[in-house]
């Protein structure tokens, strides 16, 4: 969690000047007078305001489905599955996962210290696990290629 001592007289004058640096709402924050000013720290948890923000998503397209959470170290994966959906929220090249992933990890990080920043991954329909696994299959089929015939291959 974030935490920061404000060298202010009260805690009202604190929260307002964290809501504002950490940027998030003063309902989100705790403050309490501690020698030197007045020690603010986030109360909410940025996993669960993202997953949150996922399931918001989700609604606002109508999209029936699930949001799967799990937390190894600091490494936050969301994955989601609409079924019929799943290529809108995936999007051309995958720019949508990637702007939503985006969105996600802001959301997340900013109720957390620099030493405590996570890393927010989303699959949607199993799309990066599928994609991971074509991806490790074309660099075998190269290096059998370059073994073989002793030549360069170019490759996106």
């Amino acid at each position: 969690m974030k935490a920061k001592i404000f060298n202010v007289d009260s805690c009202e004058k604190a929260l307002n000047l964290a809501a504002i640096e950490f940027g998030v709402d003063k309902e989100e924050l705790d403050a309490s007078k501690v020698e030197g000013g007045v020690e603010v720290l986030t109360i909410v948890d940025g996993v669960d305001k993202a997953k949150a923000f996922l399931q918001s998503i989700l609604d606002a397209f109508g999209a029936k489905g699930y949001i799967e959470k799990m937390t190894r170290g600091n490494t936050i994966e969301f994955s989601i599955d609409v079924k019929d959906m799943n290529g809108v929220f995936i999007g051309k090249n995958s720019k949508h996962l990637l702007a939503i992933q985006t969105l996600l990890n802001i959301i997340v990080n900013k109720y957390y210290s620099e030493e405590e920043q996570k890393t927010v991954l989303l699959d949607v329909g199993r799309y990066r696990k599928r994609r991971e696994a074509t991806l490790e299959q074309m660099a075998v089929d190269y290096a059998k290629q370059v073994t073989k015939t002793k030549q360069v291959i170019k490759i996106d």
